[in-house]
């Protein structure tokens, strides 16, 4: 697991290719482009996030009186970013850095919601779910689906699941209930859903689709 004890996201109106994909009572998610050689003003942030970088690129995160912290990121990297200390956040690398931010809004519960292994999705499929991290607020993980690939039944715990597109994927969603929907989407892309409701999902697309998927606790 990555950490960062400092953001490496403006916030939202200090860059102006910043914009809130969705936001609800547990999350708000941001997708930006952080040009290169523009430093931040001194600023901070409050949430803890989960930060998706969708292309690769060198950054300096410069706590206030403090030396730069150097990260490289590449395409498809996530990481933890604590909220807190002031800092400035300055892309050194010659191309735009794409990134997706989950600000995580409500703190973690006080007793972590019990999975059922026959409902958990990392059980089920371990082939395909893969564990980045996880912590008391979030579990994270990144996700394949195979062209024609039909999920088993499962369920996400806790608050709610966000999902961010790595690739293009056009997926059919089935409900217990009975009730079906679509997904489709381009890398960047990002959606929300409610726990708790079990369900499975069908790659109907022509290619492999590829996605980080951050259950909310």
């Amino acid at each position: 697991m990555r950490t960062l004890l400092l953001a490496s996201l403006l916030p939202l109106g200090l860059l102006a290719q910043s914009k809130t994909l969705l936001e609800n009572s547990r999350v708000r998610i941001i997708s930006a482009v952080d040009v290169p050689h523009q430093k931040s003003a001194l600023h901070k942030h409050d949430p803890n996030r989960v930060m998706i970088y969708l292309s690769s690129g060198d950054q300096d995160i410069t706590p206030e009186g403090k030396e730069p912290q150097h990260n490289h990121w590449k395409a498809g990297d996530v990481a933890w970013s604590i909220g807190g200390p002031m800092h400035t956040s300055e892309v050194v690398s010659s191309s735009d850095l794409r990134i997706v931010e989950i600000e995580i809004k409500q703190p973690a519960p006080d007793k972590p919601p019990q999975r059922k292994r026959n409902l958990d999705p990392l059980a089920l499929d371990p082939k395909n779910g893969k564990l980045i991290f996880e912590n008391p607020q979030v579990r994270v993980y990144r996700a394949t689906m195979p062209v024609g690939m039909r999920e088993k039944w499962h369920e996400h715990v806790g608050a709610g699941r966000a999902v961010v597109l790595l690739t293009d994927a056009s997926a059919r969603l089935e409900s217990e209930n009975g009730k079906f929907s679509t997904l489709n989407g381009a890398p960047g892309d990002a959606f929300w859903t409610d726990g708790y409701i079990k369900h499975r999902g069908t790659n109907i697309g022509t290619a492999p689709a590829e996605m980080i998927v951050i259950e909310v606790k």
